[in-house]
């Protein structure tokens, strides 16, 4: 059974034992005496260091009655959205430029939603500004639910296999959880996306060589946002290549030697002779791109990805006689 394959069916099971057996105390509510709750959602999960990033809301299912609010809060640098799609407003790419982006990434005025299938977007949501993705970035989103149903939503980032739902029934149906209890699940979902994304990086250290860097890794789960080797050292006249063949999910990064380009989105510099100034391979997002780099002059060159060097995604080329 394949490493994420066999998280999954471990998450199943452990959430399937948690929704009958109370876990340290946290037992499922009761029926509650008040109405328009708040309940907090996390958006997104990473690793202490931010290198592994989670395409996960948590928790992923929350029952809430009529006339409760769900609060959604960043809890990554990733940006992630909290979009609830209409037949004008689907899923895409996600990406500067494209005729989509504009309302993938605007927040909508609307303070309630009161069936499925009408349009709400949080806008773009990170614990951090992203330099290529356009202000306001927001750290949390609230919503009132007026009429039951079952709402689902996703990101607008990360697609269809980043999807969160929100069952709402009549006011005053008693909740099956509490609070504590969607904290202590949305926690055990974080720790199984990191140990994914762990298991992600270690495959690529096995693969890696001084030659050959992967720049960063991905599956329909987690995102691992470094370089791997991301230091290595080569002769003067030998070549590099950065990788993104580790990516099963098209994540954007860049390769940029340098100062910064005027348009980081575009290539710059001459790769296949390259010494010293600005060099950059622009935004790449195919699983299967590759970006090779040829040095002439011996030295230390530092490089870094133009999106997630906040999040520590830089290395380093030595280069030898």
């Amino acid at each position: 059974m394949k490493p994420t394959r066999w998280l999954r069916a471990l998450l199943a099971a452990m959430l399937a034992i948690g929704a009958t057996v109370a876990v340290g105390g946290l037992a499922p509510a009761s029926a509650h005496t008040w109405t328009g709750r708040t309940w907090t959602v996390q958006v997104g999960s990473e690793s202490s260091n931010h290198l592994i990033q989670g395409m996960n809301y948590g928790p992923s299912d929350i029952w809430i009655d009529v006339g409760d609010t769900v609060h959604w809060k960043a809890a990554s640098m990733e940006p992630h959205t909290v979009s609830f799609i209409d037949a004008a407003h689907p899923l895409g790419d996600f990406f500067p430029g494209t005729p989509s982006f504009g309302y993938m990434s605007t927040r909508t005025w609307q303070h309630t939603i009161s069936k499925p299938g009408q349009f709400r977007n949080s806008g773009i949501m990170a614990t951090m500004p992203i330099d290529l993705l356009p202000a306001p970035n927001y750290t949390s989103y609230s919503l009132k639910f007026t009429g039951v149903g079952t709402y689902t939503y996703y990101c607008y980032v990360h697609g269809a296999m980043m999807k969160g739902t929100v069952h709402v029934r009549a006011a005053g149906t008693p909740y099956p959880h509490s609070q504590r209890w969607y904290n202590a699940r949305a926690t055990l979902e974080r720790a199984l996306v990191l140990l994914d994304g762990r298991l992600l990086r270690l495959k690529e250290r096995l693969l890696a060589t001084n030659h050959h860097v992967f720049v960063g890794a991905a599956d329909d789960t987690a995102l691992v946002m470094a370089f791997t080797r991301p230091h290595v050292t080569v002769h003067v006249g030998q070549t590099v290549t950065f990788d993104w063949g580790r990516n099963g999910f098209p994540v954007p990064h860049t390769v940029t030697f340098g100062p910064d380009p005027a348009n980081p989105l575009a290539p710059v510099g001459d790769p296949q002779h390259y010494s010293h100034g600005t060099l950059s391979s622009g935004v790449l997002i195919a699983p299967t791109s590759t970006f090779k780099v040829t040095f002439t002059k011996a030295g230390t060159y530092h490089y870094r990805c133009l999106i997630h060097d906040g999040m520590g995604m830089v290395g380093s080329v030595t280069v030898v006689r």
